[in-house]
């Protein structure tokens, strides 16, 4: 489940924004998981971490390369206006 989630919020961050959001996306990523999972040892909570960030950076990549599909999917549904003159 962590992993499909990374990788929807990496998609959804890779269609957006630029690569500067990925250090703080990172940073609060892990304080948040390390707060929430006090009860796992270190080995546990370091591993998905790792993994977390992992599927963050592919689900980005894949966000990355699908932004001109998705543009031009938005485009024909008319939900954003075609940038023609």
């Amino acid at each position: 489940m962590l992993i499909v989630l990374a990788s929807l919020v990496g998609i959804f961050i890779g269609l957006n924004f630029k690569a500067v959001i990925l250090v703080p996306l990172f940073l609060f990523g892990v304080a948040a998981y390390a707060a929430l999972s006090i009860e796992h040892g270190f080995g546990a909570t370091s591993l998905a971490i790792v993994v977390a960030a992992v599927s963050v950076q592919g689900g980005y990549m894949i966000g990355l390369t699908g932004r001109d599909l998705f543009a031009q999917i938005l485009t024909r549904l008319n939900i954003v206006q075609s940038k023609r003159v």
